[in-house]
């Protein structure tokens, strides 16, 4: 990640404002996201002066400019309200004005950005999702115009804040709706924030479901600080959905806020621990998305909004692919959807074709998804899929089992992909944890796939094909397929399809610039160390709908001039809202010196590992610190209480052997017989009978369907190695198999199987002799039964036998 320092706040506040297109107190109404797209006018102005200009125009200003986005109002003809950077006269002066409202550095920081995420006339129905549209074009812009390489990330100076006494939100809505619901939210707010409004608009803090209003109100509510809560805030200087006089209802609220802040009770702080200055979430350095390679971005979605049924295209290249969400799919905290069974998001075909359009003018294309799969058993599920039904598709990223699989129609498969790319089995690159999985197709190199940054290594035999066959009339679907009987099951956090096949390089950084809403925390502790602008900086990020996950520790400076040396650091607690929590504290085992010779411009990294703490007022509200054993000379002595040891309790008996699991069995079948799993006959029956084989390796928990299944994929990978004569030699070494081997060659035939299927020195299993005489036992019955008298009879008895020897429990026990 590249760091760049910035020295001082950023000062938004310095920035010329923009004002409501319709002047003070006018609601702020959000056009419906299937509105249809106005489009610009013809531009007969002055040509761009710069090069700088001309990406302005091409990445910012013609995406801004039309009559249902910015240029309504920021225009040079009417109302002509400055600043009017969407002028369609003259595109320099237009030029001039967005440098008023853009930060090129940090685009997400932009004053338009910023304004236009807090409500101010976002064409769409979510502003997040418009602000998130804002930052893309800006972004495009910023990159055009300094090569593509990105955005960096600045760190920038946080507020200084003390630790001091707190309140958190109480479990029970009781005394928020007495002050705040019922006297202000449910009579003046209904008609929008409410799912039963004519058009709802979220968070629905006015819902008739006192419960999901309290949800939805906490994070506009600041109880230490009633006149930073966001209720307040936007009646007061936004003018948004005054009932009476704007100040007079802003009035109203606060001191309902107030009234609600004064029954709730104030955590304190002890005053003898040695701490950092304190911080809220939104208080850090966004560190999610920094330094992406988006250039060639033509859908993506990064799942901000957080409710509703809508996840919305925030790659800015029209027509928007937004996703309908149907069916098991939750959002998940951190910016993420969670689908469960039979759920899936789907964009129409007429948004998805804008998909197959450009991607056939360059022939080339990327996938790319930040998932986490809930199930390592999962037979053909699909991830990300732009298709017209479970037989016919364009491309679709899938899982089976721990494999991802690539498939992509082309002149070189059939109209369903076929056959698919999948990393391999043995490498068990697919894990039910959070990765960032890159497929990539041009005609040279084929199809990739790459999972965490590195190349799976799997080479494409359908390269050299073209894509002319693509049909446009399918869908993007996450989670599923069109049809709705590929389900797949986990977290999606980031989905982005790229005109263009991404390098290895822009892949590692894109991997490098992780995901999610992330960010920099940087505690000050200057005061405690002596060290100017000294800071303990943590990667935070919400992990989930009830947690945090904190992650590397370092100590930095953002004096370029300063160099730490000999700063000791023990024991770091994470505190939230005036309090050190008792559980997830990996940090206290801490003890390092920050040195000269070790530190950085990046600073000094403290710890590799992470921890997670439990959410408590919402992200918006709670506040962090640090709080140390020792830091620098100063230290604080914890005494950690004396664990109470349970009291043991006597549980079940349960079985002292257990039993291979499915992988396990797959690959010990492998290795007896010498067929590889990869074998197309052995592949396909594991692929069939898998879910059927035992997924955990308790004794206790192994059924007669597990017998069945294993049964059946012994008796093919017995079938393949009898009947190929090199694997046959090897399994039954002297043997000969032909009309004559039986019945003079059976105790030859079952002592080699007895032989490979026994293990040496074990006082549990069977005898050899024991075995032997069963297998020689059915040879006899199978050979009675039907004479073993052709070549083909001699090979289908040793089959069922090999498969009688493999698949019993001498293979199975563990």
């Amino acid at each position: 990640m590249n760091l760049t320092r910035i020295y001082g706040s950023l000062a938004l506040a310095a920035i010329i404002a923009q004002s409501a297109c319709s002047g003070g107190g006018a609601p702020t109404a959000a056009t419906g996201a299937t509105a249809p797209l106005s489009s610009a006018s013809a531009y007969t102005g002055p040509a761009p002066a710069t090069s700088d200009v001309q990406a302005f125009a091409v990445s910012f200003w013609n995406n801004v400019r039309v009559q249902n986005r910015c240029g309504q109002c920021h225009n040079a003809t009417s109302p002509a309200q400055m600043p009017n950077f969407a002028r369609s006269d003259d595109v320099n002066l237009a030029y001039a004005q967005a440098n008023t409202v853009v930060n090129l550095q940090q685009p997400s920081t932009s004053r338009i950005v910023v304004k236009v995420s807090g409500g101010h006339n976002c064409w769409l129905s979510d502003p997040n999702a418009c602000g998130q549209i804002l930052t893309t074009w800006i972004s495009n812009w910023a990159g055009a115009s300094g090569g593509g390489t990105g955005t960096q990330v600045q760190l920038q100076e946080p507020p200084i804040q003390s630790v001091g006494q707190s309140r958190n939100f109480p479990a029970s809505p009781t005394a928020f709706g007495t002050y705040v619901y019922t006297p202000i939210l449910s009579v003046y707010c209904y008609k929008c924030h409410s799912p039963n409004a004519s058009t709802p608009q979220s968070p629905y803090f006015a819902s008739p479901d006192i419960n999901e209003a309290y949800q939805a109100a906490i994070p506009k509510m600041d109880l230490n600080t009633p006149l930073n809560s966001r209720f307040y805030e936007r009646l007061l200087t936004e003018n948004h959905n005054c009932w009476s006089k704007c100040s007079d209802d802003a009035a109203a609220m606060l001191t309902a806020i107030q009234a609600f802040a004064n029954t709730v009770p104030l955590t304190n702080v002890d005053s003898s621990l040695v701490m950092s200055k304190a911080l809220g979430l939104t208080q850090g350095t966004v560190a999610s998305g920094a330094s992406r390679f988006d250039t060639n971005v033509i859908a993506k979605y990064e799942f901000q909004t957080g409710t509703g049924l809508t996840a919305f295209d925030t790659s800015g290249v029209d027509p928007a692919a937004d996703l309908t969400i149907s069916g098991s799919v939750a959002w998940a905290g951190g910016w993420g959807i969670t689908v469960g069974a039979g759920g899936k998001a789907q964009a129409s075909t007429s948004s998805s074709r804008k998909v197959q359009n450009l991607i056939a003018a360059t022939g080339e294309y990327t996938i790319e998804a930040w998932v986490a799969p809930a199930l390592v058993a999962a037979d053909k599920s699909y991830m990300v899929s732009y298709s017209g039904g479970d037989t016919v598709r364009n491309f679709t990223l899938g899982q089976t089992n721990q494999q991802y699989d690539f498939l992509m129609r082309s002149s070189n498969s059939d109209l369903n992909g076929m056959a698919q790319l999948q990393t391999p089995m043995a490498a068990m690159l697919l894990q039910a944890s959070l990765q960032h999985v890159v497929l990539t197709y041009d005609p040279i190199n084929g199809r990739q796939i790459y999972v965490n940054g590195a190349n799976s290594g799997v080479m494409d035999p359908q390269k050299g094909g073209n894509i002319g066959n693509w049909d446009s009339t399918f869908a993007v679907v996450l989670g599923n397929e069109v049809s709705g009987d590929r389900s797949w099951q986990g977290l999606i956090k980031f989905v982005a399809i790229h005109d263009r096949a991404l390098t290895a390089s822009q892949i590692t950084q894109n991997f490098n610039a992780g995901v999610g809403q992330r960010f920099y925390l940087l505690f000050n502790v200057e005061a405690v160390t002596g060290v100017s602008k000294g800071y303990v900086m943590m990667t935070v990020s919400q992990y989930d709908n009830a947690s945090y996950l904190f992650t590397k520790p370092t100590f930095i400076s953002l004096d370029p001039t300063v160099t730490p040396d000999n700063v000791v650091v023990k024991g770091i607690r994470i505190g939230i809202n005036g309090a050190i929590p008792p559980v997830g504290q990996a940090y206290i085992p801490l003890d390092t010196t920050v040195t000269a010779a070790k530190y950085t411009s990046q600073g000094e990294v403290l710890s590799t590992i992470g921890t997670v703490i439990a959410i408590q007022s919402g992200p918006l509200v709670d506040q962090f610190f640090l709080s140390f054993d020792q830091l620098g000379a100063a230290t604080h002595v914890t005494t950690e209480p004396t664990p109470v040891s349970a009291l043991p309790i006597d549980l079940a008996p349960v079985a002292a052997i257990g039993v291979r699991t499915f992988a396990q069995i797959n690959s010990s079948l492998s290795a007896l017989t010498g067929v590889p799993t990869t074998q197309s006959a052995v592949f396909t029956t594991y692929q069939t009978v898998q879910q059927q084989l035992p997924a955990v390796s308790t004794l206790e928990s192994f059924s007669s369907a597990n017998q069945v299944g294993i049964a059946q994929l012994a008796i093919q990978y017995c079938n393949v190695a009898v009947n190929t004569p090199a694997l046959a030699a090897q399994l039954l070494p002297g043997v000969t198999l032909n009309a004559s081997t039986y019945p003079g060659g059976a105790n030859q035939v079952s002592s080699a199987l007895a032989a490979r299927v026994l293990g040496s020195g074990l006082s549990t299993q069977p005898a050899a002799s024991t075995v032997i005489n069963e297998l020689n036992t059915l040879i006899g019955t199978l050979c009675t039964t039907s004479p073993c008298n052709t070549t083909a009879r001699t090979l289908a008895v040793t089959s069922a036998a090999c498969a009688a020897a493999l698949g019993s429990s001498d293979m199975l026990i563990n």
